[in-house]
């Protein structure tokens, strides 16, 4: 349960990690023994910080037979406040930033986008991430695999050349641009050097490339 030090500041490590887990696949009903493994941890460790999080509003829960259920509660008043936190640490990019870190000297910059980046994804939602640098799909395929293992979800990842990237919004590319404009969650990097690749003078490069990792 690696933590960045904006969550283990604001949470005690097994508390961010339900939260983690919960608010990443907010319509999923969580059964305490699945919860534990998912965490890699024992049920009895979870009990205490889920009953917290029960009376603060945050999970919820439901009955069937014997087993209880938990699932984030769609009804507090915070909730996307503190999906955005968890998303922007260990929920998600602090996962794809350390799976990427080996490559970081090759990156200009990193982001999600999508519905991720709304706050509007589901349980079944992939990831959708953009890479810019000066690498390729071969470069990153254990890293954003290594990635989803841990949280759960397909990322698709698009990676694209500083110049080809440039090339591309200088010629109006419609995809780049409506993206550019919309909601992005910065992994590496940030807006500055976005907007720095955007503007230089482009040379011919390759195409861009897009897989599903």
């Amino acid at each position: 349960m690696r933590r960045n030090n904006a969550t283990a500041a604001l949470f005690p490590p097994i508390r961010a990690a339900i939260l983690a887990a919960t608010i990443m696949q907010p319509d999923r009903w969580w059964y305490l023994s699945d919860l534990a493994r998912h965490l890699r941890l024992t049920p009895s460790s979870l009990q205490r910080e889920i009953a917290r999080l029960k009376r603060g509003g945050i999970l919820r829960d439901r009955r069937d037979g014997n087993r209880v259920y938990y699932q984030p509660d769609p009804e507090c008043p915070f909730m996307a406040d503190l999906r955005g936190l968890i998303v922007k640490t260990s929920g998600l990019v602090d996962v794809v930033r350390q799976a990427l870190a080996p490559l970081e000297d090759r990156l200009d910059c990193a982001f999600v986008y999508g519905s991720v980046a709304t706050a509007t994804q589901t349980s079944t939602s992939d990831v959708d991430l953009i890479v810019v640098g000066d690498v390729g799909l071969a470069d990153l395929a254990i890293p954003i695999r290594s990635a989803q293992d841990r949280i759960s979800r397909v990322i698709n990842t698009t990676v694209y050349s500083p110049d080809e990237l440039a090339r591309k919004l200088a010629n109006g590319h419609h995809f780049l641009e409506a993206i550019l404009e919309r909601e992005k969650i910065f992994v590496l990097g940030s807006q500055d050097a976005l907007d720095q690749v955007a503007r230089r003078e482009a040379s011919p490069t390759r195409a861009g490339q897009k897989a599903r990792a």
